[in-house]
């Protein structure tokens, strides 16, 4: 089989690092991995930024906040539906931040979603692990090692459930260890525009080792960008999480202080008028 995907067809999905956090263009739209792993269909605008022929973006699934039961969710069908070539599977940061995770309920999740698109990709599935999101967030030391802990027993879990479906996995640990080199934005979270152009380098190294890309050279971090770019490229993705999370955070705490108004002026129960 001829697998140079000139006419293959790649789905993603996932969370925040598939869409494309910390890689904003101008106007506020998320480009990221993804886009530079990919070409775009005829007709349709956007950036080609591999230097070989990648992939066909059908359709990236991913959001910001997606857990694997949200993936398993919302995603999963539309992803199955499409029957695509590849499919890109990033998932798991949010599931091991959240104020409760169990690994348990993780792996039966993550079983199930890489079962179902690993029949419905027609060529392969591309998983990845978690890199160390705990080194930085502002934790105590105590605790960064209960997170840290976590990050571990998802990891075992994506490398376990990967092996077993013949999934493709990439390593994020590899990449978090030339955070030297600038490749993360200034939320400390996610790769800025040279972090995500380093990830799909990464990523297509991963193909190419499969047969499933056209032959280059290896990943190598990318060259930075002048200082101005940096600087907008910053800028931008502040103006983003300000858009973004501004809001999901200040209409509850709207509510909650418009609730305790409301009590504060309201009579006690037990007067009667």
């Amino acid at each position: 089989m001829d697998l140079t995907m000139q006419a293959e067809s790649l789905v993603a999905v996932g969370d925040s690092l598939s869409e494309g956090v910390g890689d904003p263009c101008r106007g506020g739209a998320l480009r990221g991995w993804i886009h530079y792993l990919t070409s775009e269909p005829p007709g349709r605008p956007g950036t080609v930024a591999v230097p070989v022929p990648g992939p066909v973006l059908v359709a990236n699934l991913a959001r910001s906040g997606t857990t694997v039961a949200t993936l398993r969710r919302d995603q999963l069908g539309p992803a199955v539906a499409l029957a695509p070539s590849y499919i890109t599977c990033v998932i798991g940061v949010n599931d091991v931040i959240a104020a409760r995770f169990d690994v348990a309920s993780f792996e039966e999740d993550y079983a199930h979603v890489l079962a179902e698109l690993s029949a419905a990709a027609t060529v392969g599935v591309l998983t990845m692990t978690l890199h160390d999101v705990a080194a930085a967030l502002p934790l105590s030391r105590a605790r960064r090692a209960r997170l840290r802990h976590r990050i571990a027993e998802a990891n075992e879990v994506i490398e376990r459930v990967s092996r077993r479906h013949g999934a493709w996995l990439l390593d994020a640990g590899a990449a978090a260890r030339s955070d030297g080199a600038g490749i993360v934005c200034v939320d400390r979270l996610h790769p800025n525009r040279r972090g995500h152009r380093y990830l799909a380098a990464l990523a297509g190294d991963v193909l190419r080792a499969r047969g499933g890309a056209a032959p280059g050279p290896g990943a190598a971090v990318p060259a930075a960008d002048p200082p101005h770019e940096r600087v907008a490229s910053a800028a931008r993705h502040l103006l983003w999480l300000v858009r973004h999370l501004v809001p999901p955070l200040a209409g509850p705490l709207f509510t909650a202080r418009r609730a305790g108004r409301v009590r504060a002026s309201a009579p006690p129960a037990d007067r009667r008028y």
